[in-house]
């Protein structure tokens, strides 16, 4: 039995952490994005064997967010499972993509006889096994709605509260600088004691005012003042708004996105690019 499922990409301009015990109640606030690009998730059910076999683009990948969503929905523990993902964006970067991951997987198997959970129960396992391995707080939450989404109260879908704001399918360009761990930058206290209130005035301001572009300004304003800017990535948003564009940084990848075809972003890198998805992880 095989089946595919998408969860699209999720860039992450502002958030501010809200840590729990129960992985379910933790999570972020803030607002991002969701890509019509994103990851795909090929599963193939066999009643022979057991474990999974986890390929990324083709080539085998320990990604600890899809093992964690096998090892916990009920019934994959006795099936041989084949998991091909294929990732339009890059993993790393700013883009979720290991919660989109765990997420397109989770829905996959969950359509296999014998799962029966409801999708928003799949995805409470993907924002666990996302919140669990510190790869990401709140981008299963905005990847299950899609569009530019609001995240007003931390959690898993269903717990947490989200708002979808209206916005066009405008394409949305990036480059790439370099990697960063979410997970060290997670666990520098002192600085995230800084981002999250940072995060919660950029939160507050955006809820006065919803919108693609308040929100691209505002995630620029966060940027910088969180000291997570690099000198490239600073260089490259002041290009693109040297030429009336709007941009910022990825949180959190070395990364700078802009809205519309983000030809001042050349200069810097390999330039990608996507319209904003505004539907949410789904069956394919």
């Amino acid at each position: 039995m095989t089946v595919t499922a998408f969860a699209p990409a999720h860039i992450t301009g502002f958030f501010s952490t809200i840590f729990d015990h129960d992985p379910v109640k933790a999570g972020s606030v803030g607002c991002g994005l969701c890509l019509e690009a994103g990851v795909m998730a090929r599963v193939t059910t066999s009643t022979t064997g057991s474990g999974a076999l986890i390929r990324l683009n083709g080539e085998p990948k320990d990604l600890p967010t899809v093992t964690y969503v096998v090892e916990s929905l009920p019934g994959t523990r006795h099936s041989g499972l084949v998991i091909d993902l294929t990732a339009d964006v890059p993993l790393g970067y700013g883009f979720g993509v290991s919660g989109a991951a765990a997420l397109a997987t989770a829905l996959a198997v969950n359509t296999d006889p014998g799962q029966g959970l409801t999708m928003e129960q799949v995805a409470v396992v993907a924002h666990c096994a996302d919140v669990v391995n510190r790869t990401g707080m709140g981008d299963v939450a905005g990847q299950f709605t899609g569009g530019l989404v609001i995240r007003i109260v931390a959690g898993a879908p269903g717990v947490g509260v989200v708002e979808k704001v209206p916005v066009d399918n405008m394409e949305v360009s990036w480059v790439c600088l370099g990697e960063i761990s979410t997970s060290l930058v997670l666990d520098d206290k002192k600085n995230m004691e800084r981002i999250n209130i940072l995060g919660q005035r950029a939160l507050k301001a955006m809820l006065k005012r919803p919108g693609v572009e308040h929100f691209m300004s505002l995630s620029r304003d966060f940027a910088f003042e969180t000291g997570l800017v690099s000198p490239g990535v600073a260089d490259a948003i002041e290009a693109v708004e040297a030429s009336g564009g709007m941009a910022s940084m990825a949180m959190l990848g070395d990364t700078v996105f802009a809205l519309g075809d983000g030809s001042a972003l050349m200069e810097f890198g390999p330039v990608g690019s996507s319209r904003i998805g505004t539907t949410g992880a789904h069956i394919l």
